[in-house]
């Protein structure tokens, strides 16, 4: 049995006898002394054991880190899926609010869609932005760029018509572009009037 072993051992490469040698307690007596035998004879001492040892247990720690940052993104890709649905709440209560206004409040039909078209990106901005939300000038740049996309929106579709579906989406992506412009543009302002961002909410 033990020249079963010592076969067997010959023909492993470093790698498998040292894993083997980190589990010794799984192994019988024989399979002990022929390993040890192989080890003897390939010069693989107790430090190139440890070593060994330290390489799996780094390994099995990057694995781990992989497994917690699989589990994170899902956690944020869920998170996404939730902004998203409260951003939709959102933009069907206030459009619920708006239809359930008397008729004297309406807007006209066409400044209607073109706040619709606001809205949406206004709101999918508010909902998603959990970090700038804080600070006011994300809320002034945000209304500013929503009365700029309005206008823009509302000049666009006199001169169309009624937007065809990419029409549409290309509307929205633009209050998108406008708020980042004007969100960009107040944070400029504020670095040269403070020299840095501020921390404090102005």
């Amino acid at each position: 049995m033990s020249n079963d072993f010592s076969t067997e051992y010959t023909e492993r490469v470093d790698d498998e006898l040292l894993l083997l040698a980190s589990d010794r307690s799984a192994l019988t007596t024989e399979a002990a002394a022929a390993l040890d035998a192989e080890l003897r004879r390939r010069n693989l001492t107790e430090s190139d054991q440890a070593k060994y040892r330290q390489f799996v247990k780094r390994n099995g720690q990057r694995e781990a880190n992989r497994q917690r940052r699989k589990i994170l993104g899902s956690v944020r890709d869920l998170r996404s899926w939730v902004d998203a649905l409260w951003a939709l709440i959102a933009i069907a209560l206030i459009s619920f609010t708006c239809l359930a206004l008397p008729s004297r409040y309406h807007m006209k039909t066409d400044w209607q869609e073109a706040a619709f078209h606001a809205m949406f990106a206004s709101v999918f901005i508010a909902v998603s932005s959990k970090v700038w939300g804080r600070k006011i000038s994300f809320w002034m740049s945000l209304v500013i760029s929503s009365a700029i996309h309005l206008v823009i929106v509302h000049s666009w579709m006199q001169r169309v018509g009624n937007f065809s579906r990419g029409q549409g989406k290309l509307a929205i992506l633009l209050g998108f572009v406008l708020f980042f412009a004007v969100y960009g543009i107040v944070w400029m302002l504020r670095r040269n009037f403070y020299g840095e961002e501020p921390r404090h909410n102005i």
